[in-house]
């Protein structure tokens, strides 16, 4: 009989252990299962924010898209405005010239005359009306900026010169 009190008591620590043995596996499938849930969890995470940051990548570029298209339409735009300029000043040149030719004529006129008032008054206008055309010869480089400006000076520079012209003339 103390055979079998030993061994039933074997049994008993071999089957007490066994079940400590179980006991640890199981927490550790639970820790294992918590560490899978916690990990499952941050997926879900990143994978909300991976699309958060999609549908914010989709977004600017469609933006991005809007504003190359407004960049386009506004260099269009200014290029129709220069080629209008560009027009402007030609028509501008061309009238210029008119208006230098008219004075040729009316020079002309007061170089023919006898007098030498006449010829001295007309070697004056004459510098005059070539220091205009000197300045529309710089036509062509006149930035943007400064075209009202230069504009204005040619403008005021015929319209003294037409004046004294005419005032010589009928002297």
């Amino acid at each position: 009989m103390r055979m079998t009190l030993w061994a039933s008591m074997v049994a008993v620590v071999i089957a007490g252990g066994g079940c400590k043995k179980k006991d640890d596996s199981a927490k550790a499938m639970d820790k294992a299962a918590t560490s899978a849930a916690k990990a499952q969890e941050d997926v879900r995470d990143q994978t909300k924010d991976v699309n958060r940051e999609q549908k914010d990548v989709i977004k600017d570029q469609q933006n991005l898209a809007k504003d190359q298209a407004d960049v386009t339409k506004q260099q269009g735009e200014l290029s129709t405005a220069e080629t209008e300029l560009a027009q402007a000043r030609e028509r501008y040149s061309v009238a210029a010239k008119q208006r230098l030719a008219n004075l040729d004529a009316k020079i002309q006129q007061l170089e023919a005359r006898a007098d030498a008032s006449a010829k001295d008054a007309a070697a004056k206008l004459r510098v005059r009306r070539d220091a205009i055309a000197a300045r529309l010869d710089t036509i062509g480089i006149q930035v943007q900026a400064g075209w009202d400006t230069f504009k204005k000076d040619v403008d005021t520079g015929f319209d003294k010169l037409e004046n004294d012209v005419n005032d010589a003339i009928h002297k």
